[in-house]
Order: structure tokens, then sequence, then C-alpha cells
């Protein structure tokens, strides 16, 4: 089948755009070509060897095609819908006649030159459709932010992709394409014309647009992109339902979602079916951090201001991430707007901050800056905080982004966050025999250079340093007898240190065929532990805290074929890593698997498997979110952990409102740690890996989710089954028991009403299982230890050891009670005043915990005694609730 379309070109149509014309003639010479084909060949010679020399060497398809009609007066019919005019072509120079310059021109378009009834035609097969990549940025059109996943296709085929995490696209289209749909849930959809082939990149610039349940204010977006085991969620989400103390946290946001939860009430603490807080990967603008907490762990140190987007995975992990076993939290920040200087200032009971962005050169480069600080020592210091201790915080947040050219940019980022606590002995709340003072920070720095190498390879290299440091101090009295003490002054300071380059390049083959590959290079240094004290050799024996000097090493590469019409899905993937220090080498081959079948009615199934290797662990005690925790790395003795992952889910989704989820998931573990002994990082006594000891685990539930996205009511209701098992040689007789982190039953359920793009109200309610914890089945007093029989040589010395008893406890096997269930409701409301374009307003007031719940926050056995020996109590088990009812009151201004 030949498809015609007879156009005679005259000098003056250079300067206008090709048209289409009637296919009538070219049906008709359909017909007749095969029976006139002999004597068109004849007629053709003459036509195909006239003498034609062209002036240039270099021009377009058109201008040959004009200046040969031009030169020689033969008129030549063609389709503008199959052939690129302004094409740009070289010729060599030795091309003397007509048909040997129309074969030059028209080399390797599928186009066929043929000459009939005194004419020349260009003839295609409709069955050769010409393809050419269409690539570029897609960017908000008040900011230039660059704008990810958005959805860009082609109208009649239907083909299409997305952003990347860099808002770059890649879409081979068919050369009949008229234009392409760009689209996405927060921005008004762009139809936009394709330009010719040789044109460069098209970037298409996006208007943000207000819907009912959604108030844009400097194109925050407030729409989750969710997929079975994968979450996308912008910052502007986190602003939808009622916040503790009014902060806003993306962590506990990301809780509201089945799989994740947090170890306890309101911690931002993530835990993610089954796993342990050291088992997800956090990343910030491609750097990894090793302590997410701030106050206690109460709240995350991602500042709201500063982020952009946020990304979990919980299965089917992407073969570009590795090192650990639960998930992948990827967290960008704002690029900084391009067009004009914006900003904004918080203020809630707990902090206050600003943010600033704006152009340092219009549309070349651009500057963020966020600093967020905590208000508790400037509210409370004076009343509750004097009877406790001092504390505070605060995060600095800044990027700059700088465009080289069209084809590459350059981001630099930093971060810097620090917590300060000290806690007296003089206060008459706590009694305390010694001073504490904990300082830790987190520090991140990175530089990324990203490159469009060509319209089907975008690249994208990044530099990067990152140190969490803990510093630990202590005044303490031991008491020798009752009227002799020992004065001790401590210092401890533990810390992680890296310095990594990595590589990660996206080859897009085809609209089906999509290839990803990189590495990287990570340089450790980890001093895990390192105590002083002024107690002489004699009484205490000091150890050199041992440093680790590690090289990590990482490779991937990974596949995503879409097959049978864009119905499946298939993506294969495989992750290098190893670890290399002086005394012992690890490495690790991670296979991927991710197979997605796409069924009539926006109906999907999905199926995965993954294998992640950990390679640095954490030493956890039982006690609340501080840094006391201790990051070691893998060593002769202590092997990477490894998890093997597998998942099976369904989705359905209904005219984009509503969307259903339900997923099945299993993960057996190997080779993860633990501790036969309550830590304390800073002891030096003895070598840590003495104290830590093996074994395996598996995680395994279901989960489901229902959630309406849009109108003026939306909401999530998520609920999760799971069991989560551990299981150590050592430890409970070698049997089974449930990880303290098992929770059976997880269900959240959050409501969001906008009455009008001012007003809304909001609701959340929360249940979780309780935690597991040992209770002892008996408990004998210790009769020895009260009349100092042996009681000094063996540490359970007290001064009261006259009066007072002690008591052993009898475990039958771990964790066999758990606590009482975790449930909380809480109200909020949210006033948007002002002019959205220059200065707006935004007032959130609301509740926790409406109905006051008492929640467990930490259960312990306690013995109250005083140096007053008739004020001893006797020991019982303690609950301890944290949070009553609170309200709160929060204030935003932007402009």
């Amino acid at each position: 089948m030949v498809s015609i379309i007879n156009r005679r070109a005259t000098p003056s149509s250079s300067a206008s755009k090709p048209k289409r014309y009637s296919i009538t003639y070219g049906i008709l010479l359909l017909l007749l070509f095969p029976f006139q084909y002999l004597r068109a060949q004849q007629n053709g010679n003459d036509l195909l060897h006239v003498s034609y020399t062209p002036a240039a060497k270099q021009g377009t398809i058109l201008h040959y095609i004009q200046d040969l009609q031009k030169v020689t007066g033969i008129s030549v019919s063609y389709s503008s819908s199959f052939l690129h005019l302004n094409k740009k072509v070289q010729l060599s120079g030795t091309e003397k006649t007509t048909g040997a310059v129309l074969s030059a021109i028209l080399q390797g378009t599928g186009i066929q030159v043929a000459a009939l009834n005194g004419k020349i035609f260009l003839l295609r097969e409709t069955s050769q459709v010409q393809y050419y990549t269409i690539s570029g940025f897609v960017k908000e059109v008040n900011s230039n932010e660059l704008i990810i996943g958005a959805s860009i296709y082609d109208p009649v085929t239907r083909k299409g992709t997305e952003t990347n995490a860099y808002g770059f696209y890649s879409l081979q289209v068919p050369d009949t394409c008229q234009g392409l749909v760009f689209s996405h849930i927060s921005y008004k959809p762009v139809f936009q014309h394709l330009p010719p082939p040789d044109d460069g990149q098209m970037d298409i610039h996006m208007e943000a647009r207000s819907m009912l349940q959604t108030v844009v204010v400097n194109g925050e977006k407030e729409t989750v992109t969710t997929q079975p085991g994968y979450i996308n969620m912008p910052v502007g989400y986190v602003s939808n339902f009622p916040a503790l103390l009014g902060e806003k946290d993306v962590l506990k946001s990301l809780q509201l979602y089945p799989g994740t939860g947090s170890s306890l009430e309101s911690s931002s603490n993530l835990l993610v079916r089954g796993g342990g807080a050291d088992q997800n990967l956090y990343l910030l603008d491609g750097v990894p951090l090793y302590h997410t907490g701030h106050l206690f762990g109460l709240f995350s140190i991602f500042n709201g201001d500063a982020v952009k987007d946020v990304s979990l995975y919980k299965d089917a992990f992407p073969a570009r991430y590795g090192g650990r076993l639960s998930s992948v939290v990827d967290i960008r920040t704002k690029d900084g707007n391009m067009k004009e200087w914006h900003g904004s200032a918080s203020l809630s009971p707990v902090s206050g901050s600003f943010l600033l962005e704006g152009p340092v050169v219009k549309d070349r480069s651009s500057v963020s800056l966020s600093v967020r600080r905590s208000l508790v020592d400037a509210f409370y210091g004076k009343t509750l905080l004097k009877d406790y201790g001092k504390y505070y915080l605060y995060d600095v947040n800044f990027k700059l982004n700088q465009v080289i050219d069209k084809k590459n940019r350059i981001y630099v980022s930093f971060y810097k966050g620090q917590d300060k606590m000290f806690i007296r002995s003089e206060n008459p709340v706590i009694q305390l025999f010694d001073d504490y003072n904990f300082d830790w920070s987190n520090i991140t720095a990175a530089v990324k250079w990203t490159r469009v190498v060509n319209p089907r390879i975008f690249s994208s290299t990044t530099a990067t340093y990152s140190r969490f440091y803990n510093l630990f101090t202590q005044n303490s009295i031991i008491p020798l007898s009752f009227y002799d003490s020992l004065f001790v002054r401590g210092k401890g300071v533990s810390r992680i240190r890296d310095v990594a380059i990595r590589n990660e390049t996206e080859y897009t083959v085809s609209n089906t065929h999509h290839i990803s590959f990189g590495g990287g290079y990570t340089y450790h240094n980890f001093a895990p532990t390192a105590y002083h004290n002024n107690i002489s050799a004699g009484e205490a024996t000091q150890r050199k805290a041992p440093i680790y000097y590690m090289s990590e090493i990482s490779a991937y590469a990974e596949d995503e074929l879409r097959l049978l019409n864009d119905r499946l899905i298939v993506r294969p993937g495989l992750h290098f890593g190893a670890l290399a220090q002086s005394t012992s080498f690890y490495s690790s081959l991670q296979p991927r698997l991710m197979l997605r079948w796409k069924l009539p009615h926006s109906q999907y199934l999905q199926a995965s498997f993954a294998e992640m290797t950990q390679f640095v662990h954490q030493l956890t005690t039982p006690v609340i979110n501080l840094p006391t925790d201790l990051w070691v790395p893998s060593t002769e003795n202590i092997k990477p952990e490894h998890a093997y992952s597998y998942s099976l889910a369904y989705q359905r989704q209904w005219d984009n409102h509503w969307r259903f989820n339900v997923n099945l998931y299993y993960k057996q573990l190997k080779n993860i740690v633990t501790t036969n002994t309550v830590l304390n990082i800073f002891d030096n006594s003895d070598l840590w890996e003495k104290k830590v000891i093996a074994g395996n685990g598996y995680n395994y539930g279901s989960e489901l989710l229902l959630e309406k996205t849009q109108g003026k009511l939306t909401g999530i209701f998520s609920y999760t089954l799971s069991w989560a098992w551990r299981q150590f040689d050592r430890l409970n007789a070698g049997k089974m028991f449930p990880y303290k982190e098992d929770r059976r039953h997880n269900l959240s359920l959050a409501l969001k009403y906008r009455f009008n793009p001012k007003w809304s109200l909001s609701a959340s309610w929360k249940f979780a299982s309780g935690a597991p914890f040992t209770l002892p089945v008996q408990i004998f007093p210790d009769f020895d230890w009260s009349r100092n029989i042996k009681g000094y040589l063996d540490e359970r010395y007290s001064p009261f050891s006259t009066f007072q008893v002690n008591y052993l406890p009898y475990i039958s096997r771990l964790n066999n009670y758990r606590l009482h269930p975790v449930h909380h409701l809480d109200l909020g409301a949210t006033l948007n005043l002002g002019n959205e374009k220059r200065f707006h307003h935004v007032i959130t007031a609301g509740v926790y915990n409406i109905y006051n719940r008492t929640n467990p926050f930490i259960v312990s056995f306690d013995q109250f005694s005083y140096f007053d020996y008739s004020n001893v109590y006797p020991l019982q088990l303690y609950q301890y609730s944290l949070f009553r009812t609170l309200p709160y009151l929060s204030y935003t201004f932007k402009f």
C-alpha cells in the first residue's frame, strides 16, 4: 500500500508551512501503478537523470525540493505528513542528477522516488512508519521548577512516558503524530504541536490549577501517586490532615498508608512491613542519612518548607537502590524559583521557620534557603523545662540550581541539623545522680551534574558528603557507701563519615524499551564509640575505640520492557554491592524483577521479587529515640544482612477519583543482628562485636488501601495485617518470638472536607496493636544482695541495701505479652486568606487525641527510692504516657 498526496511547490511556498492536499489522485495512481510500472520506469529514467547540481551542500529537504523544481521545472509530489521538510541534510557534492540528489536527501527515511506522467513522486509504504525522538524538560510556568511524574503521550496512539526525578522526558513518536499531551493532576493539561525533529529539545511549561480539594500556592501540589509498593507524595499533601502540635511532618504523613507505622505513639520513626528503623534507606537529594529524628523522635529532620517531593518504595525496588532491607525513602528538596522571589514564614507551638527562594539570574540560576528552629526553650524554658533541663534544635537547608545550557545543569545542596539537650541532676522531678549532655548533628552536601547526552540518553553524576556526629558528656556521682562517693567526668563520641560519587544513566531505546544503568563508590569512616573519663587506669579498663575505613562499590543495570501493546510491563534488574576493608571482603549480587499486567477497566496485577543486602547495622536499645544507638559496619565477625522480598498486588481505579489496592507480601531475613545485653554505646569496657548475635527473621502480611483523591471530600482508609518474627540461637532457647516492632493490626482513617477554597476541615484516626514486651512469669527477692553479700563485686550494690530488696526476674520467653493498643482521634481546620499572587495567610488549628486516650509510651518495672529509707516504694509495673489531649494553633505567611 502506497500513500501519496499531490502537492506542487512554488518558489513562494518556501515562506509558508506545508499543507495537506487531496489524496484522490494518489489513490488512482495506486490502482494504475502495477500496470504502468514498466512505462513509468522508462519515463522516470529520463526525469531522474535530468542534470541538476545544487548550489549548496547543506540545507533542508524542503530547500532542495523547491530548488530542484525551480531549476528543472519538474513537479515533485509528496505528503508532508510523513516527510519532515525542515530536516537538515548534508550532500557529498558528487550528486549531479535529480535522482541522485533526491536519493541522498531521502536516505534513511524509507521514502522511495518514482517518476510517472512527467512528475516525480515521493512514495512510502504505510507499514514503514518512521519514528523520531522528542525530549525535554517539563516545568512550572511561574517558577521554572521541574515537575516530577508528569505524563506525556500521543493522543492518537495513547503511547507515552513520564518525567523522571529531574523533570526530563524522552518519547519516540511516529512521523504522523501532530502533537503531544502533557498532563499532571495538579496542573492544567497542555497540547503541544510537535516541532521539526532537528529543532532540539522541547521544554514545556505547565500552569498550576486550583481544584476543589486543593488550594495551590506557589505551585505546591497535594495529590499522592500510589502504586502497589510505591508512594509518591508532594510536600503540599502534608498539610492535608491534623498534626501533633501543628508540626507538619512528611514521614508521619507516609504513616497514613498501609505497611508503614511507628515504634512509639506519634513518632516519626518509620517502620515498614515489620522491619527496623535502620532498614530504611533515607536519601536527601541523593545523600544517605543515618539519623532522622528530632525531639526524641517526635519529629523528623525533614523541614516541610524545604522538601519538594517524597518517594517511598516498599517493594519492587528499582535496581539503582541498595544498602537497606525494608524500604527506600527518597526525598528531594526544592530547586528554587527561577522567575521571581518568594518566601514564607511559619510559627507553631514547637518551632518557627522561614523559606526564601528566587532567581540569582532569571531563568538561569536560583537559590532556596530554609531555616527551622525549635521554640521549646523560648516558650517553656522558664516553666516546664527548668525542672527537666534544656533542649533546642535547628535545621538549615540550602540549594543552588544553575542552568549551564539546555543540556546541562548543576545542583549544589547543603543540609545541617543540630540537637542539643542538657539534663541537670538537681531538678525536683527527675531524681538523678548525673548531669547529662547530648549533642548530635547531621551534615550533608551534594554537587550534582545532570546532562542530556542526546534525546534518548539522560545522565546524572553526583558527588556527596555525609556526616553523623554524636557527642555525649556526663558528670556523675557514684556512691561507694552511704557517706562516700566517686565523682566521674566522662566524654563520649560516636561518628560516621561518608564520601561518595555516583552516576545514573537512563537510555530510552524506544517507547517500549527503557534501560538504566550506573554505579558508584563510597568511602566509609566509622568510629562507633570512643569514651574517655577521669578514672585512673587502675580503677577502670580503658580501650581505644576502633575506627573502620572501608570502601563500598556498587553497580546496577535495569531493563524495562512494555509488551503486548503496553498491557504487560516487565522490569528485570541486577544490583551489585561490595564492601572491602583490611580484614574482610563481602560482595553480593541482588536480582530484582517486577511484572505489571494491565487488565480492562483500569485494573492492574503486579508481582515482584527483590533481594537486598545491608552492609551496616544499627544496634539498638529499648528506649525512646535518642541517638544512643550504635551504627556499626560488617566486619570479619559480623556478616552483611540479607532480605528476600516477595509481593503480589491488585489495583483498581475509578474515574480518577477512587483508588483501591490490596497487597500480599512475604519477606525472609538472614544474618540480622541484635545484642544480647542492654547496650551502652559509650561503654569501652569491652569490644562491641562480642555483644552482637546474628539470626533470622520472617515478615509477612497483607495491606489494603481505599483512597478518594478528588472532590470536596477526600480521604484515605488503610489497613495492615502483619506478622514479624525473629529467631536467634542464643536467645529465647533458639525459638522464634515476635519482634519488638510486630503490630498485628494497623488502621488509619483520614478525611478532609473543603467547604470552599478558603475553609477546610480534616480528621484522622489511627489504631495500632500493642507492642510486644517481655514480662517475667515470676519475680524472686534477692536476699544475698539485700544483705550486701558480694553486692559490690557483682555491681549490684546499693546504698539502700540495708532496707531495700532487689528482685530477680524469671523469664519464660521473650515478648510474651503486649501493651495496650495505641489509638487517638485528631481534628483540624485550615483557613486560607489573602491574595495568592502577593500575600497569603494560612491559619491552622486543631486538637490532638481529642478523647484523651492514655496510650503507652514506655512500660517498665520501677522501684522508687530516695536517701530517706522510709520512702522506698515496692517494685511495680508502671505505664508512662506522653500525650493526652493537646490543642494547637499555627500560622504561615507566604509572599
